[in-house]
């Protein structure tokens, strides 16, 4: 799944991490029914399974 692979010299915030991949959100979008963000292609994915 996509995300960005870099290392920091802390640990990044929750909220920024994709619940499905993990890692820092690329493309984040909101799903508008509960608020819940994610990489734009890791949701499309998610859908498409």
């Amino acid at each position: 799944m996509p995300g960005f692979d870099y290392k920091f010299l802390e640990k990044p915030k929750r909220r920024l991490l994709c619940p499905l991949c993990g890692k820092p959100m690329r493309e984040p979008v909101q799903v508008s029914t509960c608020g819940h963000r994610f990489c734009d292609t890791c949701l499309q994915e998610f859908l498409r399974s």
